[in-house]
């Protein structure tokens, strides 16, 4: 071997000088490591496809595959770069995308990838301690400080922001503490802005509550819940999901209103409605009308007998008494009672017999008369105009006028 190049071999390895060194980083600018944050499998292609949205690139930026489910990402600018390491967190479905800045002099394989970005919220700070580097202190027990945003936040909110590197291998922070020499501790909550998800038992980032160990656990109150979400536009969605469950578990139940005999299922209750209906969208299987309050509208075909119309009914009664009186055609626009006696009804005002204001007809009526019958009735029945005389008045009046 030629001692007097820069690479050689010796028994050691292949020696390379560092100006040669120095030359082969160019090649290897704008590099980064990342992996995300899950045990689960997903797709290469979505995660780049994702990436590349989320970052919007100037420039292109490629992507290749190493073990451990670790990806080579190259920039071809600075400003990209700069985005894709300094700007996160990155999250796809819900997971943290770990990315570290990579010079390309050691394996992929061996970079740590534990760390995530996050914008934190630490509330209710009193102000004698709102200062700089108190704040500082308060935000390094949350994660690795990166920066802090003393400014009065725009939504109207007790706070301070700060921008920190969040271990994954720690569960969050819920609370930081002040220690005034002499005096209570002051506690107060830390929220976070935009954050993978997390378990709400052990309070670790990668899974969630039912991933967790066996997914078994005791019903109550969680110790990291949603509570620890800021109310942002990332977090808004699901914040509103919570507070749904929680308004619909604290509902009292609904009471339903069946009618005797009559099931859930029967032809009386609708499928898709606010009302109840007769087998289509007009109601719910056995739910009352306003909530309980009242009965649904009983649409059921009913016999004389659930109708109380019993043999003693005043109703039919009155019916059997006094028959209705039947009419009947005798000739065209001409309508007699029948002559069927025991169709007749007789009506006693004071003890007289009066007729009928109104009785219901029989037979069967004459059809109308046609159009054309109509049309030639109309010009029957019109007197003719004289042209003539209406003429003759009409000169008249001129001459009387002049």
């Amino acid at each position: 071997m030629d001692h007097r190049t820069s690479v050689s071999f010796t028994f050691c390895g292949l020696f390379v000088a560092r100006n040669e060194v120095e030359a082969l980083k160019e090649s290897t600018k704008w590099m980064a490591v990342m992996r995300v944050l899950t045990s689960k499998a997903y797709s290469a292609t979505s995660l780049k496809k994702t990436m590349e949205f989320a970052w919007t690139p100037a420039k292109e930026v490629t992507f290749r595959d190493v073990e451990n489910h670790r990806f080579i990402v190259q920039a071809n600018c600075l400003g990209d770069w700069q985005r894709i390491t300094e700007q996160g967190p990155w999250i796809f479905r819900d997971h943290g995308v770990l990315i570290e800045k990579y010079d390309g002099s050691r394996k992929a394989s061996e970079v740590e990838l534990f760390r995530i970005q996050a914008w934190v919220q630490i509330h209710d700070v009193p102000e004698l301690f709102r200062k700089k580097a108190i704040v500082a202190g308060l935000a390094a027990s949350v994660g690795e400080l990166i920066s802090i945003d003393l400014a009065n936040p725009t939504d109207g909110g007790n706070y301070v922001r700060a921008r920190v590197w969040i271990d994954s291998r720690k569960c969050l922070t819920r609370f930081v503490t002040i220690r005034p020499e002499g005096e209570a501790p002051v506690i107060m909550q830390v929220k976070y802005e935009k954050v993978p998800r997390f378990c709400a038992m052990c309070g670790f980032l990668g899974h969630v509550q039912e991933e967790c160990g066996t997914g078994e656990h005791a019903p109550g109150v969680v110790p990291f819940g949603l509570w620890l979400l800021a109310d942002t536009a990332w977090n808004r969605a699901q914040l509103r999901k919570d507070e749904d469950a929680k308004r619909q578990n604290s509902r009292p139940p609904r009471r339903e209103f069946r009618p005797p005999g009559q099931d859930s299922g029967g032809r009386g209750a609708g499928r898709g409605g606010r009302t109840p209906g007769r087998g289509g969208r007009g109601g719910r299987s056995g739910e009352s009308v306003l909530g309980g309050l009242l009965p649904p509208h009983d649409t059921r075909k009913r016999s004389s007998d659930e109708a109380s119309l019993s043999e003693a009914s005043p109703a039919k009664a009155n019916v059997a008494q006094n028959p209705p009186l039947l009419l009947e055609w005798k000739a065209p626009g001409v309508v007699e009672p029948t002559e069927h006696e025991a169709a007749k009804k007789k009506l006693d005002f004071g003890g007289e017999q009066a007729p009928p204001a109104y009785v219901p007809r029989s037979g069967t009526p004459p059809p109308p008369p046609s159009a054309r019958e109509q049309k030639r009735s109309r010009k029957s029945g019109t007197p003719k105009k004289d042209k003539n005389a209406g003429s003759a008045g009409s000169s008249g009046e001129l001459r009387r006028e002049q």
